[in-house]
């Protein structure tokens, strides 16, 4: 399923922005917008909520029994001290803290039970992650512990999944990366005691005016092998992507451009051409698509207001999850 889907964050941006622009004024503030607009769902442009959807839809496929055990959780990313996060949580009642919570992001679990031992299987699509991973309470096996997510020549991320010391409905998630020899360790926790069920309302709503987009392509082992990425900046004229793919000769290509080269779509300059030639077939994407979808990015982009009011927005959520 990793192969024959995206990560993407770019489609939604452009929905948005198009239905902002369509049907409203351009007097009206884009916070009223974003708390109205009904987001569309598809099975083509996929993120973390989406894809824990296809996936479950997959395994019912061919599994049913199994698959009816399955369930979206959501997850708070980058927690700074999880045991507080979770006693809060508990403290407050997760529906009462809810309102302050962020919950970037949404993933699957099924409850398992092993030899009389309780665990959780953990289905994670959205970061790209190949296999299904076990968290035992009792760490013991089939735990799954530490594995590699990815491995570049220049950065190495590792993962672990484990039960939160001070609550069982909740799985502290750890990220550890490596840089030029030296580690950096990112804190999430999972709430896996119900399912997500305001998923598409709260996670995908909140990635909309968020302040970095992706179109991704991954490869059966979860590694991310083509794509674009950009971040949302306040100046358009610095507004530029990066793009990346496989060459021919088992390299990376990778460039950045403005998006000022999509100012006219049929002046597109030659070299960038060249390169959207080499990234469509490995994003699976005919060409006039993925140039139709870059021009409309850059339009987005473009859009002072619109950008100045989405930046704002992120900025609110960032202030208001701060203390998580």
């Amino acid at each position: 399923m990793l192969e024959e889907t995206h990560y993407n964050t770019a489609n939604n941006f452009v929905d948005f922005h198009k239905a902002y622009r369509g049907t409203h004024s351009a007097s009206q503030d884009l916070r009223t917008h974003f708390q109205n607009y009904k987001i569309p769902i598809n099975r083509r442009h996929h993120m973390c909520v989406s894809l824990g959807m296809e996936i479950v839809s997959r395994l019912a496929e061919h599994h049913p029994e199994i698959a009816k055990h399955c369930y979206l959780v959501s997850c708070e990313e980058a927690v700074e001290e999880s045991e507080s996060y979770v006693a809060h949580c508990e403290e407050k009642n997760i529906e009462y803290a809810g309102p302050n919570l962020e919950k970037e992001h949404a993933l699957v679990a099924m409850r398992v039970v092993v030899g009389g031992r309780e665990g959780v299987l953990i289905l994670d699509p959205g970061y790209h992650v190949a296999r299904a991973v076990t968290v035992m309470k009792d760490q013991c096996y089939p735990h799954t512990g530490w594995f590699t997510q990815s491995d570049e020549p220049h950065s190495k991320r590792e993962y672990c999944y484990v039960f939160s010391n001070h609550c069982s409905n909740y799985i502290t998630w750890t990220e550890r990366m490596t840089r030029a020899g030296k580690q950096q360790y990112e804190m999430s926790v999972i709430y896996m005691e119900r399912p997500y069920r305001t998923a598409i309302d709260v996670t995908v709503r909140r990635n909309l005016v968020y302040n970095f987009r992706s179109l991704l392509s991954r490869d059966a082992k979860g590694r991310v092998c083509a794509g674009v990425y950009f971040p949302i900046v306040p100046n358009p004229s610095e507004a530029q992507f990066t793009l990346f793919y496989d060459s021919a000769n088992d390299t990376q290509v990778k460039q950045k451009f403005k998006f000022s080269s999509f100012k006219d779509s049929k002046k597109i300059p030659e070299n960038v051409m060249t390169h959207l030639e080499h990234l469509a077939p490995q994003l699976r994407m005919e060409l006039a698509e993925l140039t139709a979808l870059m021009t409309d990015l850059a339009s987005a982009v473009q859009d002072v207001e619109f950008v100045k009011q989405v930046l704002e927005i992120n900025n609110s959520i960032n202030e208001m999850s701060a203390d998580n």
